[in-house]
């Protein structure tokens, strides 16, 4: 067909039936939405997935989402998120995720809820059903069977065993005679190493110090929460040997659940602080003063609870 008869036969046509444009999605005004794209749900081992979770909700609304990550199953390599202004009077929250897995299989990213708080009333919704299934790196062709061991091969000898061994023992008594030497010519200059300092000092120091910063005095929640925070991290680590600065809160307050060390009310204390922390650090949360003051002294009152006893009499 001639170009130009095919191009009036298309504008014809167009015509003839019109084009409907798309209908923007709306979306309840007082109500919670998610929404999630990704890249691909079909990976090698450490592959990167990109994955974005989009939530609508009331502006007067405060947005939860759960931790991703576990252990190998789950990793996540980076989190961003940010708030696209709408014109129909709601607030979008958008989550990039990029994450990956080091163990075969299927894994669910997560099976936690995504909540959102609008004054006396509560929306959520469950995270988006999103399996990374994690397939081998060896080509189908690739032999599973461990090779057998080669025979070994005994190079020439050029020197004696026996010198060896003499040239090794004088080798070991002549380091032996120096050191020893060296020690005693400088005993009187010894001097013992300071003692390490107890956990709970850094911390009561370390709370000093954050609140003579004045963050409280500038309402700025943000940094305040990440500081308390970290120094709530550190002293876990230090007393009670977690890796905190490395887990996601869920594993914290489910290895403190089990410690015999802890009684109900300072697992309660420990809980509502990293719950609280979270909101203000990922869901851009903004509580007053007197809360803020309010997990000042809670974490203190913490740190003083469980010292050891040892730290107790010192004190």
């Amino acid at each position: 067909m001639n170009p130009i008869k095919y191009i009036l036969f298309s504008l014809l046509l167009s015509l003839a039936f019109g084009c409907t444009p798309e209908k923007s999605k709306t979306y309840p005004q007082d109500r919670l939405t998610v929404e999630y794209s990704v890249d691909r749900e079909s990976i090698r081992i450490g592959d990167p997935v990109e994955l974005v979770v989009t939530a609508c909700f009331p502006t007067n609304g405060i947005l939860e989402l759960p931790e991703i990550g576990r252990e190998k199953d789950v990793v996540l390599l980076e989190r961003d998120w940010e708030d696209v202004p709408r014109e129909d009077g709601l607030t979008q929250s958008e989550s990039r995720y990029t994450i990956t897995s080091f163990r075969l299989g299927e894994h669910a990213v997560s099976t936690g809820m995504i909540v959102c708080v609008v004054d006396d009333q509560t929306f959520s919704t469950n995270f988006p059903a999103v399996t990374l299934a994690v397939e081998s790196s060896l080509t189908e062709d690739s032999s599973s069977e461990i090779a057998d061991i080669k025979s070994v091969h005994k190079l020439p000898g050029r020197i004696p065993p026996w010198l060896w061994i003499s040239l090794l023992v004088a080798l070991i008594a002549f380091l032996v005679g120096w050191i020893t030497s060296k020690l005693w010519k400088h005993r009187e200059h010894i001097i013992p190493g300071a003692p390490p300092i107890p956990p709970y000092v850094i911390a009561f120091r370390a709370l000093e110090a954050l609140k003579n910063r004045g963050l409280l005095e500038k309402d700025e929640c943000k940094p305040f929460y990440i500081e308390l925070s970290v120094i709530l991290r550190s002293y876990l680590e230090g007393r009670f040997n977690l890796n905190a600065p490395e887990e996601t809160t869920e594993e914290i307050v489910e290895e403190m659940s089990r410690s015999p060390e802890l009684d109900g009310s300072q697992r309660n204390i420990l809980q509502e602080f990293m719950r609280q922390a979270d909101m203000v650090k990922f869901a851009k949360g903004h509580p007053d003063r007197v809360t803020m003051e309010s997990a000042f002294k809670t974490t203190k009152q913490f740190v003083e609870q469980t010292k050891t006893s040892g730290d107790r009499n010192d004190n």
